[in-house]
Parts: C-alpha cells; sequence; structure tokens
C-alpha cells in the first residue's frame, strides 16, 4: 500500500513541537496583516546618522490599498452628482463637446443599482437630472446632449446643487461622489478658495468626497487642486479635451474600486529632529508632529510622502522611536474603521563609511524627484508673480543639492535635467498658451508626485 504523504516528522520533541506552533502562528499573523484593506510603510533614507557633524535626512511614509480586497465583496452602490461648468468659455477648443462626450461614456457604465444626478453651472446652477436610478439613462444621455454654454462661472452654486440632490440618498452602504468639471476660475458667487475648501470639507466628513477636473489653460489650478485635497478625492489637469473621456473613465474605476476612505496618517518625530520640510499635498504640522491626509484610495493605489529633517548633534547610541506612524481609515459600505502603527529606530555612528553602505538608494532617489518636483512649482509659482530672479534662485539651490547624487543615479540626472530645460524654458519668449501650458504642467505634476 502506498504511504501517505507526511508533512510532520514521525516524532516531535516538546520543544520543537512549540516551535512549529510559533512559527505557524507567525506566518498567520504576517499572512492576516497583509490581507487588511491597507497596508502602512516607514523607512529612513539611512538609519544610519554621522554624529560629528549630521546632515539632513528624509524619512518616507507610504500608504498602499490592498488589491486583494476589492475581489472579495460585490461593488458598492454609486451615489454620484456630475457638475458640469456650462460657462461660456466651455465652446471654446470643444471642450464642452468633450465633456458631454465623457459624461456619456460614463453612464453608460452605470449599473441598475446606481445613482446618477446632473448639475450645470454658469452665472447659475440648474439641476439638469435630479438624482435618479441608472434606469434613466436615456434620459441622462439625452439631457448631456443638451447642454449649451453661456455665462459666468458660479462654480459654488454647482458645488452646493451637486452635494444637495445626492444628501438624500446618501448612506454607509453607498459611494457618494460628485465630478466638478470646470474650464475657468470661479467669477461669480462665492469665489474665495477658502470659503469654498470648508464647505468641501465639511461634506466629505459627512461622507461625500469630491474630485476636481480642470480643462484647458484658464482653470484656476490651485482652486482645483485644493478642493480635490478638502473633498478628498482626486484632481485631474486636462490639457487636450479629447482626452477627456479617458481621464473620466480613469476616475470612475477608481471609484467602483474603493478600499479605503479617509485616510488620515500622523508622524512623531523624536525631539532631536527638525522638521526641515514636509513633501505631501494636505499637511498640517505642530511642533514635531505631522498630520497628512490621504484621502480615498481604490484597490492597488498608493499615497507616499516624505519629511526632510535635520538630526541634532550628539554623541553616539540609538534612538529606538525616532518616528512614530500611525495610520486610520474607514472601509466603505459601513465595515467599520482601522488603525495601523509603526516605530522605527536611528542610531547615531561615528563611520562616515558605514553610512555611506547603510544608505537607501531608493528612498534617496525619490527623496531628489520630491526636491525637484517641488522647486519646480515654487519657480512656477515665482514666475507667475513677476519674480524671475527668485525662480531661478530656487532652481539653482536645488540642482546644486542634487548634483552629487546625480553622478551615481540616473533617475537623479533625469530630475536635474528635467530642472535645466525648464530653467531654459524660462528664459525664452514663449507664446502666451505655450506658456499657461508649462506652468500647468509643472504644478500638476508637483501634485500627482505624491501617488508615485
Amino acid at each position: 500500500m502506498k504511504t501517505p504523504h507526511r508533512f510532520f516528522p514521525h516524532t516531535l520533541n516538546p520543544r520543537s513541537l512549540a516551535l512549529l506552533l510559533a512559527l505557524l502562528l507567525g506566518l498567520l499573523f504576517v499572512e492576516t496583516a497583509l490581507a487588511g484593506p491597507l497596508q502602512l510603510q516607514a523607512a529612513f533614507d539611512n538609519d544610519t546618522i554621522y554624529s560629528e557633524q549630521p546632515a539632513p535626512h528624509y524619512l518616507e511614509v507610504l500608504v498602499t490599498a490592498s488589491q486583494q480586497t476589492n475581489t472579495l465583496r460585490k461593488r458598492l452602490p454609486l451615489n454620484l452628482a456630475l457638475v458640469i461648468d456650462t460657462s461660456g468659455s466651455m465652446r471654446d477648443e470643444n471642450k464642452l463637446v468633450s465633456v458631454k462626450q465623457a459624461a456619456i461614456a460614463l453612464v453608460n457604465r452605470l449599473q441598475p443599482e446606481d445613482r446618477l444626478a446632473i448639475i450645470s453651472y454658469n452665472t447659475e446652477a440648474k439641476v439638469v437630472l435630479p438624482s435618479s436610478p441608472v434606469r434613466m439613462e436615456q434620459e441622462a444621455r439625452w439631457l448631456i446632449q443638451s447642454l449649451r454654454a453661456d455665462g459666468g462661472t458660479n462654480l459654488g452654486a454647482g458645488l452646493i446643487e451637486g452635494y444637495h440632490q445626492l444628501r438624500e440618498f446618501a448612506s454607509p452602504r453607498t459611494i457618494n461622489r460628485v465630478l466638478l468639471l470646470s474650464d475657468g476660475k470661479a467669477n461669480v458667487g462665492i469665489t474665495s478658495s477658502a470659503e469654498l475648501s470648508r464647505m468641501v470639507l465639511q461634506e466629505a466628513d459627512a461622507g461625500t468626497s469630491l474630485s476636481t477636473f480642470g480643462v484647458g489653460l484658464d482653470f484656476n489650478e490651485d482652486l482645483m487642486a485644493a478642493l480635490s485635497e478638502s473633498g478628498r478625492g482626486m484632481y485631474y489637469f486636462i490639457d487636450r479635451p479629447e482626452s477627456m473621456k479617458t481621464i473620466l473613465a480613469r476616475e470612475f474605476n477608481s471609484v467602483e474600486r474603493l478600499v479605503v476612505a479617509d485616510i488620515q496618517v500622523t508622524i512623531t518625530l523624536a525631539p532631536d529632529l527638525r522638521i526641515e520640510q514636509v513633501f505631501a499635498n494636505t499637511f498640517a504640522v505642530n511642533g514635531n508632529t505631522i498630520s497628512v491626509r490621504f484621502g480615498d484610495l481604490a484597490a492597488g493605489e498608493r499615497r507616499r510622502m516624505q519629511i526632510r529633517f535635520q538630526p541634532s548633534r550628539r554623541g553616539p547610541g540609538a534612538v529606538n522611536k525616532a518616528a512614530v506612524v500611525q495610520a486610520s481609515y474607514r472601509t466603505p459600505g459601513g465595515g467599520g474603521s482601522g488603525t495601523l502603527s509603526r516605530s522605527i529606530g536611528l542610531a547615531y555612528i561615528k563611520s562616515q563609511q558605514a553610512i555611506a553602505e547603510n544608505m537607501d538608494k531608493e528612498v534617496v532617489e525619490r527623496s531628489a524627484v520630491f526636491e525637484a518636483n517641488f522647486a519646480r512649482k515654487e519657480a512656477a509659482q515665482a514666475y507667475d508673480r513677476g519674480e524671475k530672479k527668485q525662480a531661478d534662485s530656487i532652481l539653482n539651490r536645488v540642482k546644486k543639492k542634487l548634483e552629487g547624487l546625480a553622478a551615481s543615479s540616473s533617475r537623479v540626472q533625469q530630475e536635474v535635467s528635467e530642472m535645466e530645460d525648464y530653467q531654459k524654458g524660462l528664459e525664452e519668449p514663449l507664446p502666451a498658451r505655450e506658456r499657461a501650458l508649462e506652468q500647468k504642467r509643472v504644478k500638476y505634476k508637483s501634485q500627482a508626485i505624491e501617488g508615485c
């Protein structure tokens, strides 16, 4: 008779059995931790510091939504509001035509349990389609096609009506989101960025998120980015109207695959580590504690941020909790909430050679990417203010900082090269449209680098 395969040895002494059980429990714990909806990682660019003359260092924090979690459950019903700018400028370059095509493509992807509201706004807001089940999709397509462009840009009124339409049908068992599409600046009604952001944040706290789509070259990118951050959604820059359909489809994919919501991360550095710069879109600093809002994440999506800090001079020795990182989140669909935490240490040593050998090359390279993009954005803002010398000064300072790294990293070389190209471009007398396009691309890349 064939002997059955045995996983365990024929005999196990009590000590071996205890070790095996501990190993199996450990594997079970790892599997459970990895199976959660959100993973949290934190790492220093180097966990050793030269005690004699400490140089600035970087801490990187990464949150990643699980790829598997979303496959275990049916997609939640969507409760969406399309808020579409129909001001006069939307006639230019077929912007409204492209937006309508993209909106109809979105309607075609909705399922019977979903709801959709359509609001147009110019000088005033108009409810084109009250929040309705998707069985009304034929009417929705016809109403979208009927939109015409004229008048001013009362963005605030459009948002207020969009939230109003969703509120009656919003619940923990639905994904509630407003999609705001605009090509201009808020010039009628509520025009204050701070006031609009407060309204959006209040709605996000109540469970309705917001994603913004800036179309063309005339919209206020600072406002659209700020609103998406307050609304815990995404911000998209659409430089070519014909790409609107693809980008709106990308947003729809994220919404229907939502895994975690309202992600908030708190990082506390040891007192000897002085914060110099935070590379994140939405954050607050209180002493040595940084609070970062990462918003919502779909399956497989991630958000990354870094902190540059200056260690104080001190003797050799370990700092066990140099950084304590905590993350909180909610699970869409009434699945509750969760928290994660991680603490990592540093060691002050006297050996510069050991420090050089201990460097995390990938974190260092990404720190160069953050530095370069932040510098380009600052330079772009300075140039927009007419401060050309200040823009040059910002770029020169950061290029000099990255020169040493560029010698050994092709990725850093690329960042330095792009900075040089941008700086040379500022010297050239470009047509107004080309200049506006370049400035918006630079600012948008800085905003989007968080998801790298």
